[in-house]
């Protein structure tokens, strides 16, 4: 080809090119979206998941692939979900164990807030105090009275220090003035094994996570830390009803990406939840499992009480002590 020739054609090309129209970016999402859940299978969150990754799956039009990454109260997979890229691909389900951390841990990974886009909170439920079917306590005031007995005697489990399952236990001793020995597991189910296994005499798993091993009559709820009485087991006291002034504990879970996801993916995936809430689909979802009830919140009014609950679980952590704890 003729210089002349070869530069008149490629300078076409060349123009050609640039008067072409851009091609428009594959709409979100155009492949599967990782769903992380810092917990074990079973638990509250867990189960929220599962939910939406077959709800949101079919509204989204692609799969979203649970893996769950349990340990250290949450921490793991919580960093793993910070550390993730922010374009819609890599999702998680956060309790308020995320808010809880930050008190306990003296090396965070990240900031429970700045860290994170908060998206839309979807659930929440009180803690339950629980003991197996067999145990001689009844009642709370009954617990209590075997833990002033035999101080340190007793033995409790939780889903991990810095669980709301731990903060709730010790929260209650601090309130009564009793002792008890901690055990710390990897996920919240193991609350229950541990007890019907005899390593542990009671606990305070959130109810969502008991819920079928009190409906199979292996385990008591001797009450709920709830401000009333749960729609689910009406015939469980409330803290506040059996040992004055009582505590109250709301164990929520939400959807999260890594901070600066973008506004619109934002909106979209909010849009989608609230659709989902709308259809009543979670609804029954919840109330199979039990124990939890549907909570609502746009982004930033999410933000905003992620931001007021790590002050306020800040402020009960230091009252009894716990900060500096862990790590």
């Amino acid at each position: 080809m003729k210089r002349r020739t070869w530069l008149a054609t490629a300078g076409a090309a060349a123009l050609g090119s640039m008067l072409a129209p851009v091609r428009a970016a594959a709409p979100y999402p155009n492949r599967p979206v990782r769903l992380i859940v810092p917990f074990l299978a079973g638990s509250a969150p867990d189960n929220i998941a599962r939910t939406l990754s077959a709800e949101l799956g079919r509204t989204l039009g692609q799969p979203l692939v649970v893996e769950n990454m349990p340990g250290a109260g949450g921490v793991i997979g919580a960093n793993a979900l910070k550390r993730a890229a922010a374009d819609g691909y890599t999702l998680g389900i956060l309790a308020n164990a995320h808010v809880i951390n930050v008190h306990l841990y003296q090396n965070m990974p990240y900031d429970p807030v700045r860290d994170f886009t908060a998206i839309t909170a979807i659930s929440g439920g009180p803690t339950a105090l629980v003991v197996p079917a067999d145990a001689p306590y009844k009642t709370a005031g009954e617990l209590i009275a075997a833990l002033r007995r035999a101080p340190g005697k007793l033995n409790y489990g939780s889903g991990g220090k810095g669980s709301i399952a731990h903060l709730a236990v010790e929260a209650l001793l601090h309130q009564t003035g009793t002792e008890a020995v901690h055990i710390p597991y990897k996920g919240a189910t193991e609350i229950i094994t541990a007890m019907l296994s005899g390593q542990t005499q009671f606990g305070m798993p959130v109810l969502g996570t008991a819920t079928q091993y009190l409906r199979n009559g292996q385990v008591r709820a001797l009450a709920v830390s709830s401000s009333a009485r749960s729609v689910y087991f009406p015939e469980v006291p409330t803290l506040a009803e059996v040992l004055p002034p009582g505590l109250v504990l709301d164990n929520w879970s939400g959807l999260f990406a890594p901070a600066r996801l973008p506004a619109e993916l934002t909106q979209r995936l909010f849009a989608a939840v609230t659709a989902l809430q709308a259809s009543g689909r979670l609804d029954a979802q919840l109330k199979a499992n039990a124990g939890e009830l549907r909570r609502s919140a746009s982004p930033s009014q999410f933000n905003g009480m992620v931001a007021a609950d790590t002050a306020r679980y800040g402020k009960l952590i230091r009252s009894i002590g716990m900060n500096g704890d862990v790590g």
